[in-house]
């Protein structure tokens, strides 16, 4: 009585084993497409294979689907189904094959979930590989300043409003180029005497973003960028005036970017810390430098 008890148990644990060694072996393939796309494996109708049928292929690397399209006595053609797939395999290697259903659905879905996948991601890249317009404006304060022939315990701070424009292109995922124009008008304070000693620069500039991946299931995402600029300077000391060349070289930028669902626009808030040069001359012909560390806080629209 206790053998047949374990002979019944042993039939119930092997079962499934027996089961899977019907609906699954090894194959040899007997050619493959130069496209890569379908295969010929020696299997045909005597082996239980109609047209039409789907099955799994395995080597130990991958595993995919593929559809009989032609079945002859002996032999079957195979249509890969992931049109982004190629057939793995060589001529005359040994594969696994299974006609489980459970098996070969369960890789259908995995299919059809990495199209869903790619055709999102192609969706995406769409929406945003595009060209961008950005307006920001900003309020900075020098952390450093100097003049040139100008006591350092005489300026005591400096800041002012930044506004720019830029016109930009991302390429990819990550990258973005961009460019435009930008005026600074800021207001150094002087003591001994007290004073204030208003400056105006414009400049050309010119910049390279990278855009992290968007935060979690939002609409979000951080960037940094790098960039400099060339321009024109005007500052005020007193009666007279001094003109001459400014430089942004270089200058950092970090920034949070996030899209209103449904809207046509993104809104920025952004750090940046910039190096500015600006080396003018008074019309009596004298040249000072003035060099500046600038730290901001700016808030944008682009669209």
């Amino acid at each position: 009585m206790d053998l047949m008890k374990k002979l019944i148990i042993l039939f119930f644990i092997f079962t499934p084993f027996f089961k899977l060694l019907a609906s699954e072996n090894l194959v040899i393939v007997q050619s493959v497409s130069n496209t890569k796309k379908t295969f010929v494996i020696r299997k045909g109708r005597d082996a239980g294979v109609s047209k039409g049928q789907l099955s799994l292929f395995s080597t130990t690397d991958i595993s995919f689907t593929a559809r009989a399209k032609e079945v002859t006595r002996h032999y079957s053609l195979w249509v890969v189904i992931d049109k982004e797939a190629n057939v793995p395999f060589v001529r005359d290697e040994v594969v696994s094959y299974t006609s489980s259903l459970e098996r070969v659905w369960n890789e259908v879905i995995l299919t059809k979930l990495k199209e869903v996948e790619v055709q999102k991601e192609e969706n995406f890249l769409r929406d945003i590989t595009r060209s961008y317009l950005t307006a920001r404006a900003a309020w900075g304060f020098a952390i450093t300043q100097s003049t040139s022939e100008v006591q350092a315990e005489s300026l005591e701070s400096r800041s002012g409003l930044h506004i720019e424009g830029t016109y930009s292109t991302r390429v990819n995922r990550h990258l973005e180029f961009g460019g435009g124009i930008r005026y600074d008008k800021d207001s150094a304070r002087g003591v001994n005497p007290e004073r204030t000693i208003p400056s105006t620069r414009t400049f050309l500039i010119a910049d390279v973003t990278y855009h992290f991946n968007q935060l979690k299931d939002s609409r979000s995402h951080l960037y940094a960028a790098i960039g400099g600029g060339i321009g024109q300077s005007s500052t005020t000391v007193g009666e007279s005036t001094k003109t001459g060349n400014a430089t942004i070289l270089p200058y950092f930028r970090f920034g949070y970017e996030t899209s209103p669902r449904g809207s046509s626009f993104a809104l920025l808030v952004e750090l940046q810390i910039e190096s500015v040069v600006a080396k003018e001359t008074f019309t009596e012909g004298e040249e000072q430098s003035t060099s500046m560390v600038n730290s901001k806080v700016s808030m944008g629209i682009r669209f």
